[in-house]
């Protein structure tokens, strides 16, 4: 059975508090592997006394890596909307330089003097600390507006009105036309959209999940709440909550686009929320692209090939 509707507080997801602690840990491990990168280019030599070996050049090498990841580290920290699927790579980069420490040590016991040996292991340990902040700060970052809950926000700039956008966006049970991953989506009963009504879809895997919808507020926008109960529900999520906002942005239009959720378990949060704005930010703004197309030729206000070639745009705010 359908649970009653229920009402969600709305906020601002990404909220300069929430991105703070990510923005710190990596500009942290940007001056840390910084650092490391000018040693390693300025005196390579002494390096390579304090580790025992003969490696200059190599080392030298890692000092050009070293400053290229700081470079990104430090475009990630400081650029309005923060990507943590970029901080996720950089935490697992993190912990490949902390695995492939171990290996060397445990693969070549003899190879590096005592010196080496700690000098290794404590850089080791600094790095596995940053890419474990750096986790920490995903989480924190994605953080919704219940205590156990995880969000994010898509916001993608049309140049269509935002009345035309909605004429398109509220047709609840068409969302498939513009989705190419689904093979269907209904409104069960032939109910018109809104509050109560279940859109029921079904991807090309044959995985089906209902919406419900819990606020229907024409011309502005709607929520939804996934139907996680059910036993067959695909998603990795003990509840899941969305939504989708209209907003109107001088002659177009900014359309908006959130989940919620609490991730099972709930110990990957820092992995599946990454992963889950990695593949919205690729894939919505081609969706609702695809929505201003039919929109702008519903108002006449630009052909479909128009349309094409101004392409809809992620906004490079958080929403």
């Amino acid at each position: 059975m359908w649970r009653p509707v229920i009402h969600v507080h709305r906020e601002v997801s990404m909220t300069a508090p929430q991105t703070r602690p990510l923005r710190i840990a990596l500009a942290a491990n940007a001056a840390f592997s910084l650092s490391c990168a000018m040693v390693l280019l300025a005196r390579p030599e002494l390096v390579a006394s304090w580790l025992g070996i003969e490696a200059t050049l190599l080392l030298r090498a890692i000092g050009v890596g070293l400053t290229a990841f700081a470079a990104d580290l430090l475009h990630q920290a400081t650029r309005p909307r923060l990507l943590t699927w970029r901080a996720l790579y950089a935490s697992f980069a993190d912990l490949l330089w902390v695995m492939g420490t171990l290996l060397v040590l445990l693969a070549f016991p003899n190879l590096l003097s005592a010196t080496g040996i700690a000098l290794l292991l404590a850089v080791a340990a600094v790095v596995l600390v940053f890419g474990a902040w750096q986790l920490w700060g995903i989480g924190r970052a994605h953080r919704g507006t219940q205590g156990s809950s995880y969000r994010h926000c898509v916001s993608v700039g049309v140049d269509v009105p935002a009345q035309a956008m909605w004429n398109v966006i509220s047709r609840l049970g068409e969302i498939q036309r513009y989705m190419p991953s689904l093979r269907s989506s209904e409104i069960l009963e032939d109910r018109p959209p809104g509050v109560g009504a279940v859109r029921v879809c079904e991807d090309h895997a044959g995985k089906r999940w209902g919406e419900e919808c819990t606020r229907f507020e024409p011309g502005r926008g709607f929520d939804v709440r996934f139907v996680a109960e059910d036993p067959d529900f695909p998603f990795p999520a003990t509840s899941m909550l969305g939504g989708w906002e209209v907003l109107p942005r001088g002659e177009g239009a900014e359309v908006r686009v959130w989940w919620e959720l609490e991730p099972k378990p709930w110990l990957l949060a820092p992995v599946m929320l990454p992963l889950l704005a990695f593949g919205v930010d690729r894939d919505f703004p081609e969706i609702i692209r695809r929505m201003a197309a039919t929109a702008s030729t519903a108002s006449d206000q630009a052909s479909h090939r128009e349309v094409d070639a101004r392409m809809a745009r992620l906004l490079p705010y958080p929403c």
